[in-house]
């Protein structure tokens, strides 16, 4: 066989094969991309203004709290000797994608926007994507499919008695007994949902 068809015939195998491998192969986990990125579809009005609500609350000044007297008394008692907005122990809940390993939050997430959107939905890259393939005309794609709704497992993550500043008596049930949390009455201060269209 002559070498340019013995080239091309491996050639074509490796075509072949690289063709019938699974996609997923190809497939890259999704990133985050940071609430401003987040902020393009969702403060519009018709959308539920998410963006706006996340910004007036405190999760977005979660960050912002660990450099108040009030943080820095709580990381004492807690027997830190870094202050609050420098200890991998207050950043892993108080800045969306904190790693410890490495000291970091994801690229694209500024530490000082403290807990957003994606610390409870998930990396939003794949979204985003479908996102605008949505907006440029393509009704066959559905980007709610690649962002995940959480319920009270998200909260917990950090909600929790490991918290310095849990309280056993935070929130108060309706039959009158205390807890230190309650999924029903945390998200009616935090609600975000998009409105039903008509």
């Amino acid at each position: 066989m002559p070498r340019t068809h013995t080239l091309l015939v491996a050639f074509l195998a490796a075509a072949l094969f690289i063709a019938m491998s699974p996609v997923a192969a190809f497939a890259q986990d999704p990133t985050y991309i940071s609430n401003s990125q987040c902020k393009i579809c969702h403060n519009k009005k018709d959308e539920g203004e998410q963006w706006n609500i996340w910004k007036a609350e405190k999760h977005s000044k979660a960050f912002e709290l660990l450099s108040t007297d009030e943080a820095k008394a709580v990381a004492t008692k807690a027997g830190l000797t870094t202050p609050p907005a420098e200890s991998p122990e207050c950043l892993t809940c108080h800045v969306t994608s904190f790693d410890t390993a490495t000291g970091k939050a994801a690229e694209k997430i500024k530490m000082a926007d403290g807990v957003q959107c994606e610390s409870c939905h998930g990396p939003g890259s794949e979204h985003a994507a479908l996102g605008k393939k949505f907006k440029s005309g393509d009704k066959t794609v559905n980007p709610a499919d690649k962002m995940p709704h959480p319920g009270e497992s998200a909260c917990v993550k950090c909600h929790n008695d490991k918290s310095p500043t849990w309280k056993t008596d935070r929130y108060t049930l309706a039959d009158g007994t205390t807890v230190g949390f309650d999924y029903a009455q945390a998200w009616e201060k935090i609600k975000h949902n998009k409105p039903a269209k008509n």
